[in-house]
């Protein structure tokens, strides 16, 4: 029985890892831009994570970066990002979907780990690219040291064009909720109200290494020391950005 029961085991976990699979990634780039703005004051990144991914659309991964930005106030400066997420994506009737959560941790800093829920609907075409819209729900923002909740959401765009299989890819992200208010913070040092981030970038790969340049940039960022006026510090200016990344 106990041998059986051996076999049986063996020959499941076997299936489980063909019905699954695993995946990893790691990259460099001449800046690390979330939402628009720097997590690592305008200085290269390296980075990287691993996937698992069963067959029925259930996900599990991580991601790391290097963080050392000035965004961190109030004597918190990480060093490390690491994020932890799962989910479950699909797709029904050619609209795929994909739900799930994710944690943002900071190893070295106190105070700033912060989860948050999220929800994608996207559409493909043959001719047209790929659409994508998200939102991003978070119940206490902590990453910028607040307790109020926040929202980002974002609509996105993809294609191959057809020169030299060079992609291109375009984004508008916007970020609002209570976190963002003013009287949510306990000092001149928080964001107003919300803020609109996007981007455009084309990429290329060559050799099996992936090649990118982006830029990427804010519209109306504000802070409440200067009201109605653009964010002046340089982790929110516009930002060219190189990357090379490989998939393993």
């Amino acid at each position: 029985m106990m041998k059986k029961t051996l076999i049986a085991t063996a020959m499941l976990a076997t299936t489980a890892v063909a019905q699954a699979e695993i995946s990893g990634n790691v990259s460099m780039a001449s800046d690390y831009i979330f939402r628009g703005i720097s997590q690592t004051d305008n200085q290269m990144a390296v980075q990287g994570g691993f996937d698992y991914e069963h067959e029925s659309g259930l996900y599990i991964g991580t991601w790391g970066s290097n963080v050392d930005s000035s965004f961190f106030d109030n004597g918190r400066d990480p060093q490390l990002e690491v994020d932890i997420y799962a989910g479950y994506s699909g797709e029904f009737k050619g609209f795929g979907y994909d739900v799930g959560y994710i944690r943002y941790e900071y190893p070295s800093a106190d105070g700033v780990d912060t989860n948050e829920w999220y929800v994608t609907g996207s559409y493909s075409t043959d001719h047209y690219g790929d659409f994508s819209l998200s939102a991003n729900y978070s119940p206490k923002l902590q990453f910028i040291l607040s307790d109020q909740s926040a929202w980002y959401y974002k609509a996105a765009y993809e294609t191959t064009l057809p020169w030299y299989d060079i992609g291109l890819s375009a984004h508008v992200g916007y970020s609002t909720g209570d976190a963002f208010d003013v009287s949510a913070f306990s000092n001149d040092s928080g964001l107003a109200d919300s803020y609109t981030d996007w981007s455009i970038g084309v990429s290329k790969s060559v050799y099996g290494v992936d090649l990118g340049l982006t830029y990427t940039d804010l519209t109306d960022i504000k802070f409440p020391t200067y009201p109605g006026t653009k964010c002046t510090s340089d982790w929110c200016d516009s930002k060219i950005v190189f990357s090379v990344s490989k998939s393993l």
